[in-house]
């Protein structure tokens, strides 16, 4: 094998998708067996073909986040979906919603060996309850590395219809976060190990309307990396709107110790979601 080769088999694209109550679109209906099977196999092809602008062969390893997965047998059939036979659920969540399981999974898929996996709820602080949680795995990205990746949703601006109520939700945001962050705190010094960050965050980094947000800071303080800032504004669209809700970036992939060996790119959901999902490709070590 060529060095050239070696590198080649190495390649890790990671991915993030929120798929809109996936998958029957709406929050407490459900389609028919029929209707979701179908949105099921054009979602995995959706996914297979924005996989194959990055990797026309389909030779790189996978690490996929989803948010708003129905469930474990949701997320495995699109798993399946795409073409991949190797691409397996990780972890999924198991948020409650009152007397049963919460149509909000977050899910972390892969093709590589997973060393660990587990989900949790956000922790409460000083008053501040955000909603749901995060997903969690420890994936073994090269045979000396093992990378910590989360799948998170944030807080959305649904119904934030004062300055108080977009405060509070503000507040979760930055809550979650910051809880990840101290979570992934160096140790005498030194990171413990590279760290993916992905999900929808619900906020816009470059939008005047979420300039209180703390999140991006914090963030950036911690030394992660936010790979849509490599796009222009009209590439880097994850919530294409109109009027007065125009385009928006929500979905966001962050890195600490790890590099992008290319530009992210989006793709469009081709109307199975309102979110569009966004990728990059990893330079391993």
């Amino acid at each position: 094998m060529t060095f050239g080769a070696a590198l080649l088999l190495a390649a890790v694209t990671v991915g993030t998708w929120n798929g809109e109550w996936f998958p029957s679109g709406r929050a407490e209906h459900r389609g028919t067996p029929e209707e979701e099977a179908r949105t099921i196999a054009a979602a995995g092809e959706m996914l297979r073909a924005a996989l194959a602008q990055a990797d026309p062969a389909g030779t790189n390893d996978l690490i996929l986040c989803f948010n708003e997965m129905r469930g474990p047998r949701a997320t495995e059939r699109l798993c399946a979906a795409t073409g991949r036979t190797n691409l397996t659920v990780a972890v999924i969540t198991g948020y409650r919603r009152r007397d049963r399981f919460d149509m909000q999974q977050d899910a972390i898929a892969t093709t590589l060996p997973v060393a660990a996996a587990n989900w949790s709820l956000w922790k409460h602080a000083k008053g501040v309850y955000p909603p749901r949680g995060y997903a969690h795995a420890e994936i073994v990205i090269a045979p000396a590395v093992t990378a910590t990746v989360y799948a998170v949703h944030l807080k959305s601006n649904y119904g934030a219809t004062t300055a108080e109520i977009a405060e509070a939700n503000r507040k979760k945001r930055t809550t979650a976060i910051r809880q990840l962050i101290d979570q992934e705190r160096p140790r005498r010094g030194r990171y413990r190990a590279p760290v993916i960050l992905a999900g929808d965050f619900n906020a816009d980094a470059w939008k005047g309307e979420f300039a209180d947000e703390e999140i991006f800071a914090a963030l950036a303080e911690a030394r992660f990396e936010n790979v849509l800032a490599a796009l222009p504004a009209a590439r880097r669209v994850t919530h294409p709107g109109r009027g007065k809700y125009g385009n928006s970036a929500l979905d966001y992939i962050y890195l600490r110790g790890l590099a992008p060996a290319g530009a992210p790119w989006t793709a469009p959901a081709d109307g199975l979601s309102d979110h569009n999902p966004v990728f990059v490709t990893l330079d391993v070590p």
